[in-house]
């Protein structure tokens, strides 16, 4: 009996206090990082494409906001959001907004180098091949060199969306009541459930990465399946 009441505030820890009052929790964890991957994924792909740019006015700017971004702390970032961001657009910004710009410049960034990477590891040749058929640049890139990079950019992307979504943790120092806002008020308010606090706050992060991980290899598993079913379908490939 003891035990059970140990763990009595699993609804607290897995949405807050929704539907009653605000959502938090596991379920906020996991919105926030849906948002960041989601939004950061997005422009990753402009961040990358544009450090490879020929131009220079291209590459050189979006190579230093890379840089820049990569080389501060999430934490810090998260408070340069906090504390500027109402500043530049003069109105108030919830700390859920400030914690999803944050998350999503930070995500940008570290997945704009996986994107560079990943195209870069595709022959230089797919490229010139494409232009010689006819095709333009930008469809070279959409219709050839993207589909072939995503392949090997797959790997690295589930490693960080994972990261990201632990890094998520990090909005509770701005008062977003999150998984680990959520132990935090519990050890607080009962100190004979620390333990069962923390325990829960780890289970949680570890059953949604695990989830996520276990996703990208039977995605990976799959995705090369259907290479194989199509290079079986090859003449003279068999």
């Amino acid at each position: 009996m003891y035990f059970i009441e140990q763990f009595s505030n699993w609804k607290f820890y897995l949405v807050g206090a929704y539907p009653a009052g605000s959502m938090g929790g596991l379920l906020l964890n996991i919105v926030l990082a849906a948002i960041a991957l989601s939004l950061s994924f997005f422009f990753a792909i402009i961040l990358g494409c544009g450090r490879l740019s020929p131009k220079k006015y291209i590459r050189y700017p979006f190579g230093w906001f890379i840089d820049i971004v990569r080389s501060t702390p999430l934490l810090m970032i998260v408070f340069w959001f906090y504390f500027f961001l109402p500043y530049l657009l003069g109105e108030h910004v919830t700390v859920f907004g400030s914690a999803a710009f944050a998350l999503v410049v930070y995500g940008a960034s570290y997945q704009a180098e996986i994107v560079r990477a990943g195209i870069l590891a595709v022959p230089r040749g797919q490229m010139e091949a494409a232009l010689t058929v006819g095709l333009s640049k930008y469809q070279a890139m959409r219709y050839i060199i993207m589909p072939q990079a995503f392949k090997i950019m797959l790997p690295s992307f589930i490693s960080f969306f994972v990261s990201l979504f632990k890094d998520t943790s990090i909005a509770y120092i701005i008062g977003v009541i999150e998984l680990t806002q959520s132990g935090v008020i519990v050890s607080q308010r009962q100190p004979d459930r620390i333990y069962a606090a923390y325990l829960c706050v780890a289970l949680g992060f570890w059953t949604v990465s695990y989830s996520i991980s276990r996703f990208a290899t039977s995605l990976e598993k799959r995705l090369g399946t259907i290479d194989l079913w199509r290079f079986s379908l090859v003449p003279g490939k068999r």
